[in-house]
């Protein structure tokens, strides 16, 4: 909505449409001032990255290990296979 020339009330801080409004924005920038800049916190937390990094490697070298004792380059079911196979084996020793 526009202000006429009239109405106008300009200030350090801009035009406004009367001393309320010029008050209420004075107070608002004060109080934002006054909170200081917050730290935004990352999405993903960069210890969660580093974590995910090292599960990602160690899952890597155990694809590259079970390639290497089979021989061949096994699809997800044969993974799949070896480790429920390993899991009964250590459930029988256990």
């Amino acid at each position: 909505m526009p202000i006429c020339n009239d109405c106008k009330m300009v200030s350090e801080i801009g035009v406004v449409c009367s001393q309320a409004c010029l008050d209420a924005i004075k107070a608002f920038q004060e109080r934002v001032k006054d909170d200081g800049p917050s730290a935004k916190r990352p999405l993903i937390r960069r210890e969660t990255i580093k974590k995910l990094v090292v599960v990602v490697v160690l899952l890597g070298i155990a694809y590259a290990i079970l390639c290497y004792r089979s021989g061949e380059i096994l699809s997800p079911s044969d993974v799949l296979d070896q480790l429920t196979s390993w899991a009964g084996l250590f459930r029988a020793i256990f």
